[in-house]
C-alpha cells in the first residue's frame, strides 16, 4: 500500500521522442491479470540534455506492479486511467550501465554502473533525469542485488527511521519478515540497535533468523497478537491481523506502521485503502500512534542503502529470477504472496525474443467491465451526496405540510441521511457483516431521533460522524436551533 502512490507521479518522466532505434520492453494496454503484459518492441529512449540513458541489466518486481496491472484498487484508476492505463510501461526498480549522457549531466559518465527507480524499468533501456533517484552501484554488488534495493529497502528504511522513529534498545516486531520489505526491515532494525522479532511462515523461520532477528514467530503455530510481549514499534507488511489486536501488544506510546497488505482477490474497490482509513480513525481514540506510511524514492537514501550493502551490514535476499519475457510469470508468482525476499528480472540484450503468437482478444480482461466501473464511480462521486440531498428535501417538504408555518429543517434531514450512509460505510470498512448490521441499526436510530429534533441525538450523531468539519458546523447550527426550539417549546 505504501509505494503504490508515489510511483504514479514522482517517477513519471517522459523520455525525449525517438524515431530510429528500437528496444524490447514490457507493456500493457488494458487492465487485467498478468496475461495482459506483453513483450513488445518500442522506441528506444534518447536522453535529453539533463538525462542519462541506462542499459538495464536487472530489475525487480514489487506489489505495486500487479496493482498497476490490474488497476486496483478501482478508485486508484482516477489516477492510473479510468478505462485503460495512462502509463503503459511497467516496473520501477532497475540496475544497469550508463550508455549515454546529456550535455548538462555531471554526476555520471558512460560506463558507470548505477541503480535506482524509474517507471518503465522492465525494458532494455531507461532514460532518467540526473537529479532523480539514481546513484552509483557499489562495486561489490551484482546488478541483481542492486536492482532489489530501491522500493523495498527504501520503504523499510524510511518506515523505521522516519515514521517509526526507531531507537536503540526498542522492541520491534516485523510482520511479514520474509518478504521483500520485511527482509530489509529485519536487517535495518538490527542496524539501528533494536531487539527484533520477525513473523513469518514455518519454511522461512531459519532464513529470518539468519538475517539477525532476535526472535522469530511462526504465524502458522502462534498468533503474535495473543502473546504477552509488548512492542514499541510494529511494522506491518501484511495487514492480516485486526488493528485492535495489534494495539493490544503495543506499549501505551507505541507506534504501528502499516506498509502494505492485501492481495488480488481482496475487495478491489477499496482494498489497501480500507485498513489505513481504519487505522486513522482508531488512532484518534487511543494513545498509540497508528497510521500508514508512504515512501519517498530519492537518491540520498539510495546512497545510504548502497553504503550499508557495500559494508556488508545489509544484503539482498533473492527468491527467484526471471527473464524479461517472463515478467508475467514473475508478477503472477509475486501475487501469490509467498515470495521469500525479492523476485528479480534479468535483462539479456541479445537473446530475448518477442512472442509473435500474442492474441490480445483472447486475454481475459478486468473482472469488472469498464462501463460498470464508470457507473460505479458516478454512483460514488455523485450519488452519495445527491441522494441524501433529494431525501432531505422530500422529508422537509413532508414535514412542512404537516407543520405549516414552522421553520424549514433541510440541513437536519440531510445530515441524518448522510450520517446513516456513513454508518453503513463504517461497518463495511470494519469488514464484518455484524458490524454493518450494528452500524446500520445504531446510525438509523440516531438519524431518526436526530430528525425528530432530539438534542441528545444531535450531539451523539455529530460526534459519531468522526468529521471535524461537521463538529464545527453543527456546534453553531445546533446552538442556534436549540435556542429556537427552547423558545418555541420550553418543555423540551
Amino acid at each position: 500500500m505504501a509505494t503504490l502512490l508515489f510511483t504514479g507521479v514522482a517517477l513519471a518522466e517522459e523520455p525525449s521522442p525517438s524515431v530510429a532505434p528500437r528496444m524490447k520492453a514490457i507493456v500493457y494496454h488494458e487492465y487485467g491479470p498478468p496475461d495482459v503484459l506483453r513483450l513488445e518492441e518500442i522506441e528506444k529512449p534518447v536522453p535529453n540534455d539533463n538525462q542519462v540513458l541506462i542499459g538495464v541489466r536487472a530489475a525487480s518486481v514489487n506489489p505495486l506492479d500487479w496493482h498497476h496491472t490490474r488497476g486496483t484498487p478501482y478508485l486508484a484508476r482516477l489516477a492510473f486511467g479510468l478505462l485503460k492505463p495512462k502509463e503503459t510501461r511497467l516496473g520501477v526498480d532497475y540496475a544497469g550501465m550508463v550508455e549515454a549522457v546529456g550535455k548538462n549531466v555531471k554526476r555520471f559518465k558512460p560506463g558507470d554502473e548505477v541503480f535506482g527507480g524509474r517507471t518503465g524499468a522492465f525494458a532494455e533501456y531507461v532514460s532518467v533525469l540526473e537529479d532523480r533517484a539514481v546513484v552509483l552501484k557499489p562495486a561489490n554488488l551484482t546488478f541483481e542485488q542492486a536492482a532489489s534495493i530501491p522500493i523495498a529497502a527504501i520503504t523499510a528504511l524510511q518506515a523505521l527511521r522516519d515514521e517509526g522513529k526507531i531507537q536503540p534498545g526498542q522492541k520491534v516486531l516485523i510482520n511479514g519478515a520474509s518478504g521483500g520489505v520485511g527482509t530489509f526491515a529485519v536487517q535495518l532494525a538490527k542496524s539501528f540497535g533494536a531487539d527484533v522479532t520477525g513473523v513469518c511462515s514455518t519454511r522461512n523461520v531459519n532464513m529470518v533468523r539468519s538475517l539477525g532477528a532476535n526472535q522469530v514467530i511462526d504465524y502458522t503455530k502462534e498468533d503474535f497478537t495473543e502473546g504477552t510481549q509488548r512492542y514499541d514499534l510494529i511494522l506491518d507488511n501484511v495487514g492480516n491481523r485486526p488493528l485492535l489486536a495489534c494495539r493490544r501488544v503495543l506499549n501505551p506510546k507505541g507506534k504501528y506502521v502499516l506498509i502494505g497488505g492485501g492481495g488480488p482477490n481482496d475487495n478491489q474497490w477499496i482494498a489497501i485503502l480500507a485498513r489505513p482509513i481504519r487505522a486513522y480513525v482508531l488512532s484518534r481514540f487511543v494513545s498509540q500512534d497508528m497510521g500508514v506510511f508512504l515512501a519517498n524514492l530519492n537518491k540520498e537514501d539510495l546512497t545510504i542503502l548502497g553504503d550499508l550493502m557495500q559494508a556488508g551490514k545489509v544484503k539482498s535476499v533473492i527468491d527467484r529470477r526471471y527473464r524479461l519475457s517472463e515478467v508475467p510469470e514473475a508478477v503472477r508468482y509475486l501475487e501469490q504472496g509467498h515470495a521469500r525476499g525479492k523476485v528479480v528480472i534479468t535483462v539479456d540484450h541479445n537473446n530475448e525474443t518477442v512472442p509473435v503468437s500474442a492474441n490480445l482478444a483472447a486475454i481475459p480482461a478486468s473482472t469488472i467491465g469498464p462501463v460498470l466501473i464508470v457507473l460505479a464511480f458516478i454512483a460514488i462521486i455523485i450519488g452519495v451526496p445527491i441522494v441524501p440531498l433529494v431525501l432531505a428535501l422530500a422529508l422537509n417538504r413532508r414535514f412542512q405540510r404537516r407543520n405549516p408555518g414552522k421553520r424549514p429543517y433541510r440541513w437536519g434531514y440531510y445530515f441524518s441521511s448522510l450520517s446513516f450512509i456513513a454508518g453503513i460505510g463504517l461497518g463495511i470498512l470494519l469488514e464484518s457483516g455484524i458490524a454493518v448490521i450494528l452500524c446500520g441499526v445504531i446510525y438509523a436510530a440516531l438519524a431518526w431521533f436526530f430528525a425528530q429534533r432530539h438534542h441528545w441525538a444531535w450531539i451523539t450523531l455529530t460526534i459519531l460522524s468522526f468529521n471535524p468539519v461537521a463538529w464545527i458546523i453543527n456546534f453553531f447550527y445546533l446552538r442556534r436551533r436549540w435556542a429556537e426550539d427552547w423558545i418555541a417549546t420550553p418543555a423540551m
